[in-house]
Order: structure tokens, then sequence, then C-alpha cells
């Protein structure tokens, strides 16, 4: 029996000297075999982390939605002479990305050219092209110079009128031009359309002045408008019939 409780005290002094001179940690098996009893749980306890991070995600971009088309709704309701068709945006050209929108409806929705095309923001266009289902959509931001719209900037004061005809995609603003150059306009003034040119009910959103240029000739006033509707990220759109058609 003392040989053996000798035994193993020589046994324990060579593994001390052992771990003293390489620095071995006597507690390296614990370790191993804790991890291997406890990596089921780590695993599971990982994967449960990265599906509420994914659900979390889900569940913002829901809201997203649900709030995006709440604002459409809410927006369409206030335009009593037209009813709203809601169609959802499918393609847009990379290439050129702030010139039209492709939508899920068309025709077979009664759809027809030169309706206006709205967000829960705001204007953003007008139908260029109509398909069986589906249609062309043409932005306001458009490099075309030859879409023009009739539009009141709101001060708090008087409503004066100009013609909104260009884009300046560096710094993401409509211009507006024709305006006198003698009338003061107000930064942040909202600017909506004016129903002038046929095309767009009166009283649509815009966006808001955001800074004030003279033209090349100095002879009138270019006004820089902030779009209110975000166009780079359109997903659910309201096209406005009006009631008559």
């Amino acid at each position: 029996m003392k040989v053996k409780s000798f035994a193993i005290l020589i046994v324990i002094y060579i593994i001390s000297f052992i771990a003293i001179k390489t620095n071995l940690n006597l507690f390296y098996p614990y370790y191993i075999l804790k991890d291997i009893i406890f990596f089921p749980v780590k695993a599971y306890s990982k994967e449960v982390r990265l599906e509420s991070q994914v659900i979390d995600g889900i569940n913002e971009e829901l809201k997203d939605e649900f709030d995006e088309l709440k604002r459409l709704n809410d927006l369409s309701n206030t335009l009593v002479d037209f009813k709203s068709i809601k169609a959802l945006v499918i393609e847009r050209n990379k290439m050129y990305w702030f010139n039209t929108i492709t939508i899920n409806k068309g025709k077979s929705s009664g759809l027809k050219e030169d309706m206006a095309v709205i967000t829960g923001s705001g204007l953003i266009g007008k139908i260029n092209k109509v398909g069986s289902n589906t249609s062309e959509v043409k932005l306001i931001t458009t490099n075309d110079t030859n879409n023009k719209i009739s539009v009141m900037i709101k001060t708090s004061t008087d409503t004066i009128y100009g013609i909104m005809s260009g884009y300046d995609v560096s710094n993401n603003k409509l211009l507006v031009t024709s305006v006198n150059k003698n009338i003061e306009i107000e930064e942040n003034a909202s600017v909506y359309t004016s129903g002038m040119g046929g095309v767009f009910p009166s009283g649509i959103l815009i966006g808001s002045v955001d800074g004030v240029i003279p033209d090349k000739y100095d002879v009138s006033k270019i006004i820089l408008v902030k779009p209110n509707a975000d166009m780079n990220n359109t997903r659910f759109v309201n096209v406005l019939v009006r009631n008559i058609e």
C-alpha cells in the first residue's frame, strides 16, 4: 500500500515538474471535456441568436412596408376626385436609375398614359407606357427636359407658380424655373402640383424649397426643390385615376 502511495506521489511530482517546465495547463483535459459536453448547447444558443436577428430584420422590413402602405392610403384618400390603383414596383433600369420604373399594373387594371403616380410621401411621376399587365412610369427625376410639370410654391404669405423642368442628380434637387427674380422665396416652403398642366391633380406634394439661384441670363430664379418622396427606395405606388374615367 505504501509502495502504491509512493508511486502515485512520484507520478504527481513528475507531472507537476513537466507542467512547470513546459507551462502545461493541468486543467487542459477538463476544458476539452467541457467543450465536448457543452458544444451542442453553445451551437444551439448561437443558432437561436442568429434566427432571432433574422426575424427582427424581417419584422423591421414588414413594419417599413406597412408604414409605407399606410401613408400611401392616407394620401390617396385626400384626392376626392380620383380613385387610386395600388401597384408594386417590379423593375428599375439600373443604367437610368432616376428615369423610369416598371409597375405590375397595366391596361387590364384601367391604367392609361399620363396618369399621375404617387407614393405615401408625394408625387414620383406619371404613366409613360402601358402594357396589358405592366406599365412604365416616367419619374419626376428623369433627365428628359421635355418632362415639365406646372407647380405652385406655398409660402407663408403667397402662392407662387412655376415650371418644374429638370433634375440635378449630383445634389438630388428638382429644378423649378420661370419664377420672377423679384419674388422672395422662403426656405423649406412646400411645393405642390398646381393642376394647371392638365395631367396632374392639384395639391400633390412634390417637395420643399432647398435653395434659390439666378438663371444664366439673370432674368428669373431657379428654385431648388428637395423631393419629399424617396426616389431611391420606391416599392409601392398608387396610380391616380379620375373618377369619371
